[in-house]
């Protein structure tokens, strides 16, 4: 099979899902090693100023061809590059302020149920009932991870200012996954990153000017920190962003947006490679519950005819070529 037929079938929008989740889960743990050196806003600049420089090699040219497409979609495009890139992060560290960690890990796992949600209202899209109990599954997987098997915390939860934030970060994860499948028809997946990088860092000089007092103030780089940047802009915005928008093409938002439920039970795993941090029996019984949430939700409302006419389909595709 031609890569150019294989990047369309459902086997390449799980193994783009796989990558991208790999090379996003480190972003907790050096993040991690990031705190205190900078303001966010200032770091997430750099990160990503880092990140065009870098692909610019590669995407400048697709980009410079594709413009005029491009500038048609800047609305869609700015949505994009604000949602997923400029504002994010910096929404998520301010939430932190104020925000209990228990609080911003389980209100963060709405963005698939309002991925979906607003698939079904905006986009007319249909899904079966076993999305919804998938998508419960997986949020209870979350649940007894991030309170380590212990729901009785869930009822001590306050709400607090940063929660809101929280809140609108998971929105804003909705609303990036479902413009990117609406525009990936359009344009070519290195102009589409190349795109995000420029919008995006551009976007994000406002907030460092905010941040310094009308001034950049440049954080002191430090070899730990020269090294966190390096695997922020390569591996988790990069690599990350370009296989996950390539599994929304190809599986569209609400289905890609659920193996976000796996972001948690992943970092554990490479906290524990990196960091030596232990993974414990409720860490690896809530990873399986994520993950059969994901499956009923993926697989258990597909009628068996339609899963034959879909490999079929990919068989005659294959024999074609």
């Amino acid at each position: 099979m031609h890569w150019k037929t294989f990047k369309t079938t459902q086997a390449a929008g799980y193994l783009f899902i796989v990558l991208s989740i790999v090379n996003w889960s480190g972003n907790f743990v050096a993040s991690r090693g990031l705190a205190g050196m900078g303001e966010p806003g200032t770091l997430n600049l750099l990160r990503w100023g880092l990140a065009t420089l870098l692909f610019a090699p590669f995407g400048f040219s697709a980009f410079w061809r594709e413009r005029a497409e491009i500038f048609r979609q800047f609305i869609p495009m700015s949505a994009i590059a604000l949602c997923g890139i400029s504002l994010y992060d910096t929404l998520i560290f301010l939430a932190g302020h104020t925000s209990e960690a228990l609080n911003m890990s389980l209100i963060s796992t709405l963005s698939p149920l309002l991925t979906a949600l607003a698939a079904q209202f905006f986009l007319r899209q249909r899904f079966h009932s076993s999305m919804y109990v998938g998508i419960g599954v997986s949020t209870l997987g979350v649940c007894l991870l991030v309170t380590d098997g212990n729901l009785g915390q869930l009822l001590s939860m306050r709400l607090a200012p940063g929660d809101l934030i929280i809140l609108l970060t998971a929105m804003m994860s909705a609303v990036y996954n479902l413009i990117i499948k609406s525009v990936t028809g359009r344009i070519s997946q290195r102009a589409l990153l190349m795109a995000c990088c420029l919008f995006g860092t551009v976007y994000l000089v406002p907030v460092a000017l905010w941040e310094g007092g009308g001034r950049l103030v440049m954080p002191v780089m430090t070899p730990t920190l020269a090294w966190s940047l390096a695997y922020l802009s390569v591996f988790a915005s990069l690599l990350c962003y370009l296989f996950w928008n390539m599994a929304v093409e190809v599986l569209g938002a609400t289905k890609t947006t659920m193996f976000y439920y796996t972001l948690p039970p992943a970092s554990a795993v490479v906290a524990w490679l990196v960091l030596g941090e232990g993974v414990n029996r409720n860490q690896m019984l809530s990873g399986l519950i994520i993950v059969a949430g994901i499956i009923i939700a993926l697989y258990a409302g597909r009628p068996i005819l339609a899963r034959r006419r879909v490999r079929a389909h990919e068989r005659c595709i294959e024999s074609a070529n």
